[in-house]
Order: structure tokens, then C-alpha cells, then sequence
């Protein structure tokens, strides 16, 4: 994404299984569910910018987690947030704040 540092990836996601997104389009908010080993997990980013989803699966069909990079600050203030999936595709999204929880 634009304005971000070079993707370092991190792999305490690694085999999280993406579950789905869900958008508040006024509310300006975006949660990606998770599960993991130790149970569900939920990304939520406030202040919705951007948020992309490919499907194209280059590396073939899966909903694991591969790595992930961020939440990076942009110059803008906001961060970007980029999770690898085995499948080869890359979910990036860009928010005034991102975090993950417990579901």
C-alpha cells in the first residue's frame, strides 16, 4: 500500500484460519474474524479508508493465514495492515486505527 515501509512478515497468524469480513459502510469500520488455536480472534480497523480482498488464488484454494505485516503508521496518520494467505492473495486494509481481540 502507498506510504508504507517494505512488507516484514510475521507469522503469529501463521495457520489462523480466515473466517470472513464483515464492513460498516457508514460507520466507517471493517472486522475480519479469525480462528486460531487458542480460539477466535477478530481484527477490527476504525476509520475505514481502504480494504482490499482479492480472491484470485494464485497458489491455489485455502483459507489459512500464511504471515502478515503491520499495523504500520502511514505519513497520513492512519496504518496499513497486509495479511498473506496460502492461497497467495494479500488482504490489505488502511484505517485511522486498527486492533485485534479476542472474538
Amino acid at each position: 500500500m502507498a506510504g508504507s515501509a517494505p512488507l516484514q512478515w510475521r507469522s503469529d497468524m501463521h495457520d489462523w484460519t480466515f473466517l470472513g469480513v464483515s464492513i460498516d459502510w457508514k460507520g466507517a469500520t471493517a472486522r475480519l474474524e479469525f480462528n486460531s488455536s487458542s480460539g477466535p480472534k477478530a481484527v477490527t480497523a476504525a476509520g475505514l479508508m481502504d480494504l482490499r480482498v482479492p480472491r484470485s488464488l494464485p497458489w491455489g484454494p485455502s483459507v489459512s493465514v500464511n504471515g502478515y505485516d503491520g499495523p504500520t503508521k502511514l505519513h497520513d496518520g492512519g496504518y496499513s495492515l497486509a495479511i498473506e494467505m496460502q492461497s497467495g492473495d494479500t488482504i490489505e486494509l488502511r484505517a485511522e486505527q486498527i486492533q485485534m481481540s479476542e472474538a
